[in-house]
């Protein structure tokens, strides 16, 4: 939700710097005023919509132009690559990875952060900081994977709102863990990227 944010932010921040790099005749300078005021107005409705979870109102928006950003409609987002798409009604909640899998991931992960110790050498220590920190990308990239899947079954009315906001707040708190394990891992290794 918070990317679909972005294209309109962005759009504002551009609207306003050409405001002030050139000084505009009044008829311009309203009329960009009352798209930075429709992009306000979207951008707030964007907010609601993430704090109640309504997807419904997301069509409703206008366009503040007449080629709105890519994003900003919703559509052209794309659809998870693989397991995603439920085949039939039996496997309507088929992802990639389970939760289970997902926890077990981050469990083990964070095991190994906490028994993990440098051991003198610099070479040795860049080499095992440095796949250790693979290891958590790779990790994290599963989760946002998850996440958009989750997302995917959700905008295919095959998750009801309150099973994704469930499992969706059940992924928030493994990206925390594995936050948390990433800060322990730089801490012990006193590396900071």
């Amino acid at each position: 939700m918070r990317k679909k944010l972005l294209p309109a932010v962005g759009i504002m921040a551009v609207l306003c710097l050409n405001g002030c790099r050139s000084q505009q005749s009044a008829p311009e300078t309203e009329a960009l005023r009352e798209e930075i005021t429709q992009l306000q107005q979207q951008v707030s409705d964007l907010q609601e919509q993430i704090t109640s979870g309504s997807t419904e109102t997301q069509q409703e928006i206008p366009p503040a132009s007449e080629t709105p950003a890519e994003g900003e409609s919703g559509e052209g987002s794309p659809a998870p690559e693989t397991e995603a798409s439920p085949s039939d009604g039996a496997s309507a909640l088929s992802t990639t990875h389970t939760m289970e899998e997902l926890t077990g991931l981050v469990a083990a992960f964070e095991e190994k952060t906490q028994n993990a110790a440098p051991s003198g050498a610099v070479s040795e220590d860049m080499e095992q900081f440095l796949s250790l920190k693979q290891e958590e990308k790779e990790i994290g990239d599963q989760l946002d994977r998850h996440e958009d899947e989750l997302e995917y079954l959700y905008r295919s009315n095959a998750l009801s709102r309150e099973e994704y906001r469930t499992l969706d707040r059940e992924l928030e708190l493994l990206e925390d863990r594995l936050d948390a394990s990433e800060d322990l891992l730089e801490y012990t290794f006193g590396m900071d990227d």
